[in-house]
């Protein structure tokens, strides 16, 4: 039998719960040779390591999301609904995984706000990166809650001992002579573009109009939420509204909208939506349907009825 030394260690260490110290007393070995088996019965596949998550993906769901809107990745999450009352914390607490875990070393992630984000952010473990750097997307609200974009950029640059930017602004203005002046005379403004114009990834929700956008009523009040409506509104992406077929709306909100430009979203890599729930299922198929989304993270009810009705 070949390499019988090497199954051996692998079987004292991994089945039989053996230190590397103890085998190599018991096996007359230098403690190297013994790390150096145990990493060859790794290479060799003598030895298979599979790690449990705590959450089952929807592979099928999955595949035919990404075929169908011919996007990146689709992380469709399975769950029973009677033992989740908040899907958005659910997903929340799913995707600060994959954040988690993630390589952010030398980027710029970009970063929205709403109630799915904020959850991922609440729920991430703390982690060191390096030269890792957070810009807000778009300006803040006016609350402090932890969907707030601001509370979110806060956070994160906490947990992941990361540097931020900020917008000190909220994400609507009086009118769009103010959004200009803001964003293109202010030091806050050019430092924010400068990144924006550097953005490796996004991470984001979306707004539903029939509930609302992302925005906050005392930033887009009920009589213009009706107006973005009568042009057809179903979702918004950081402000910016789109109908049914993925077509972004001109309006008065877009004007005075401090946010990134849509034009200059499109141009970062990997954009991540995070959203789910059957009250946003039309937003989650325009955003789709919008070529801005590369990558979904929702859950296997609202894939499926996207996948139904689309």
């Amino acid at each position: 039998m070949e390499d019988l030394l090497l199954y051996q260690i692998a079987f004292m260490h991994f089945e039989m719960g053996m230190s590397q110290n103890e085998i190599a007393d018991r096996l007359n070995l230098s403690k190297m040779t013994v790390s150096r088996n145990l990493q060859k019965s790794k290479d060799y596949k003598i030895v298979k390591i599979t790690v449990d998550k705590p959450f089952e993906l929807n592979q099928r769901l999955s595949d035919r999301i990404i075929s169908k809107y011919n996007i990146e990745d689709a992380i469709i999450i399975k769950h029973n609904y009677i033992e989740i009352k908040d899907i958005q914390d659910y997903i929340g607490q799913v995707y600060s995984f994959y954040l988690g875990i993630s390589t952010l070393d030398n980027l710029v992630l970009g970063v929205g706000g709403g109630h799915t984000v904020g959850n991922i952010v609440r729920h991430m473990t703390s982690i060191r990166t390096k030269n890792l750097h957070i810009v807000q997307l778009m300006g803040g609200l006016t609350n402090v809650d932890f969907y707030n974009p601001t509370s979110i950029i806060q956070e994160i640059c906490r947990k992941l001992k990361a540097q931020g930017t900020y917008i000190t602004s909220f994400a609507t203005v009086e009118n769009k002579k103010i959004r200009d002046s803001i964003m293109n005379a202010t030091n806050m403004g050019k430092q924010v573009n400068e990144l924006w114009n550097k953005c490796d990834q996004s991470l984001f929700g979306l707004g539903a109009i029939n509930k609302g956008t992302l925005l906050t009523p005392e930033l887009v009040d009920q009589k213009e939420i009706n107006k973005l409506q009568g042009l057809g509104a179903v979702g918004d992406i950081l402000g910016h509204c789109f109908d049914n077929n993925g077509n972004f709306i001109s309006s008065e909100l877009e004007d005075r909208l401090i946010s990134i430009p849509i034009s200059l979203f499109r141009k970062i890599t990997k954009r991540i939506l995070v959203a789910a729930g059957k009250e946003k299922i039309d937003a989650i198929k325009g955003a789709l349907l919008s070529g801005i989304v590369t990558d979904l993270v929702t859950d296997e009810l609202t894939a499926s009825i996207i996948l139904k009705e689309g």
